[in-house]
């Protein structure tokens, strides 16, 4: 008899989830074409920044002074996937003190397959954004976003790299069979809290959601590639859309996505916190 003990359940689980998240990685890497990095300047239409560090006073004044008026900022678990990437009171009280506004998008490891594959994560993902939104006073009203981010044409670049075909119509099945019952998961947990709820995804995650009336908000990212994307760029249905990420030397020593809405003076969720 082999003495090799057998694997728990939940643990070969989360192997499969990283391997599958590898092979996906593996087989979406593809060459990197030049692109003009955006820069912080007036008179571009936009709205608001997202930034997964924390924020300095001085940074703020400056996008305040050049007319974007909104951060958007991160909820995550304790273990952050990136340093500093969670919002702090420290920050929204600079928010408060310039008189803007803040956004919230939920995201913790939302790039992985594996997470939209595990039954439940949607109902921890929402009892843990509400969590936070407790902790720094959000009022009812506001969205908190849940990140999908690109995992639909991770799924597309997995069918290639194993010489299956895919395409819009194989990531659309992909979204319903696992996006959709996070969004479900989130939905019935955070029903009752008064919150609205908010996509940042790709178009077709984006269209598909809204259709399906389990967000409120949908942010289109700005991955041109990803499926639905020119689609549902012309439809206009999305409040936020984002533009290519900054260099440091180009928006004040930070790196940032700018961000564009689809009318002036549009209400994405976002919320002006109060000094304290």
């Amino acid at each position: 008899m082999s003495e090799r003990r057998a694997v728990p359940i939940k643990q070969r689980a989360d192997l499969r989830c990283v391997l599958l998240c590898t092979m996906a990685l593996l087989f979406s890497i593809a060459p990197m074409h030049a692109s003009a990095a955006a820069v912080c300047e007036r008179g571009k239409g936009y709205i608001a920044v997202d930034a997964s560090q924390q924020l300095g006073e001085d940074f703020l004044r400056k996008i305040k002074a050049i007319g974007i008026n909104s951060v958007i900022r991160y909820y995550d678990w304790s273990n952050e996937t990136l340093p500093g990437k969670t919002l702090t009171l420290q920050e929204l009280r600079l928010i408060a003190k310039l008189e803007m506004s803040v956004a919230i998008v939920f995201q913790h490891h939302n790039d992985c397959l594996c997470t939209f594959m595990t039954k439940g994560r949607g109902v921890r993902d929402a009892k843990r954004a509400l969590e936070l939104a407790r902790t720094f006073s959000q009022p009812v009203g506001s969205a908190i976003y849940f990140g999908v981010d690109g995992v639909d044409a991770q799924f597309l670049s997995l069918l290639r790299g194993t010489g299956i075909a895919g395409g819009e119509a194989e990531a659309r099945k992909f979204v319903q069979r696992y996006v959709r019952p996070y969004f479900e998961e989130v939905t019935q947990t955070m029903k009752a809290s008064g919150y609205k709820i908010g996509a940042y995804g790709s178009g077709l995650v984006c269209s598909h959601l809204l259709d399906a009336r389990l967000v409120d908000y949908c942010w289109l990212a700005n991955a041109t590639s990803w499926p639905g994307y020119v689609e549902f760029e012309a439809s206009q249905r999305w409040v936020l859309k984002q533009h290519l990420p900054t260099q440091k030397a180009n928006c004040f020593g930070v790196e940032v996505d700018l961000n564009s809405s689809n009318a002036e003076g549009v209400d994405f969720g976002q919320w002006r916190p109060k000094l304290f």
